[in-house]
């Protein structure tokens, strides 16, 4: 596990890179299995749930805190409650930035 330190929008945040685990952990999660037309099984990925894993999986350290000024855990629940929104979007470029995420498989999340 390799850990990179990033300044995103005035906010310290601190990522490590993803393991084989981590990585099938997150699929499973954001993986449904719907019956096609022919009636076999195929997958359905949720690219939205799977960015949010990701980032969960792979934030180690933030500067965020909640109304009463304590450190918020970083859980889904509040990585989806994180305003702007557009820190969230910078988040999940930097995690697959360092995880080596391709820019195609960028512009498909």
């Amino acid at each position: 596990m390799v850990e990179h330190e990033v300044e995103i929008m005035g906010h310290r945040l601190v990522f490590r890179t993803w393991n084989w685990g981590m990585k099938q952990d997150a699929l499973k999660k954001a993986t449904e299995w719907k019956r096609g037309p022919g009636g076999e099984f195929e997958p359905d990925v949720d690219p939205w749930l799977l960015n949010d894993v990701m980032l969960q999986q792979t934030l180690v350290e933030w500067d965020l805190k909640d109304e009463q000024g304590q450190p918020l855990p970083i859980t889904l629940e509040n990585i989806r409650s994180v305003e702007p929104p557009e820190l969230v979007e910078a988040m999940i470029a930097e995690t697959q930035r360092i995880n080596g995420v391709t820019l195609e498989e960028r512009k498909k999340s």
